[in-house]
């Protein structure tokens, strides 16, 4: 009975201790959600589903692997794929390397590929006017006839303040984090693009709400949590 007991109060820790390796991104094997995406106007114009197919702990955190299918405002479905997401000792890091769609890796494929990247993170604690890590990916191309480069960063993330954001989903007490991004593309003629961002996140859900802003500061549209399971 006492070794049964022992065996039960540590499974609970090593359970509540993955469970709360990052306070806003708690993850398990049947986490799934669904956001829905709006133009300035308010039109729904499509939904992204996702759903945690691969879950694992380790000694410091977890490791997910999440499914993401993207569908128009008809609900036919666009795109599909996955991110690969991770909490290490309370940060959790997402994996840069798939801001760049497999459409436009594809591109690349036959050439010779680097990936570099800087992942993007968020701590387990917040506070009001905090400097967050900046992100970056870029991708090259090697032996192709014209220069082939996209480089996409993601910088001066700062959280501004604290908000209530109310959705289908619920109510929620959010941090606002403020954003800058810059997308680099060399494919024979140089295309630049630069936006920013705010994103509303909640402890023990995530990401509530986002929206971006073109570089003149006019809303691009908006993403919101639709629900989650």
């Amino acid at each position: 009975m006492k070794k049964t007991t022992i065996l039960l109060f540590a499974l609970f820790c090593t359970t509540f201790a993955y469970a709360q390796c990052n306070t806003f991104y708690m993850l398990d094997d049947r986490s799934e959600w669904t956001f829905e995406t709006y133009n300035p106007k308010g039109k729904l114009t499509g939904k992204n589903e996702q759903k945690v197919t691969a879950f694992s702990t380790t000694a410091t955190g977890y490791k997910a692997t999440v499914k993401s299918v993207i569908y128009n405002d008809k609900g036919k479905k666009m795109t599909e794929g996955d991110l690969e997401l991770t909490c290490d000792n309370g940060t959790f890091i997402m994996d840069m390397r798939k801001f760049i769609p497999e459409e436009q890796q594809q591109l690349f494929s036959s050439y010779e590929m680097k990936i570099e990247s800087e992942n993007l993170e968020v701590p387990s604690k917040l506070s009001v006017g905090q400097t967050l890590k900046n992100g970056s990916v870029t991708l090259t191309a090697s032996g192709s006839p014209i220069p082939m480069k996209i480089e996409i960063t993601i910088s001066d993330r700062k959280v501004e303040g604290k908000e209530t954001i109310t959705t289908s989903a619920g109510t929620f007490d959010c941090y606002k984090i403020s954003s800058k991004s810059s997308t680099q593309m060399q494919m024979g003629v140089n295309i630049n693009h630069n936006a920013s961002s705010i994103e509303w996140i909640a402890e023990k859900v995530g990401m509530v709400k986002t929206e971006s802003f073109d570089k003149n500061g006019k809303s691009a549209g908006y993403t919101i949590l639709a629900n989650r399971k």
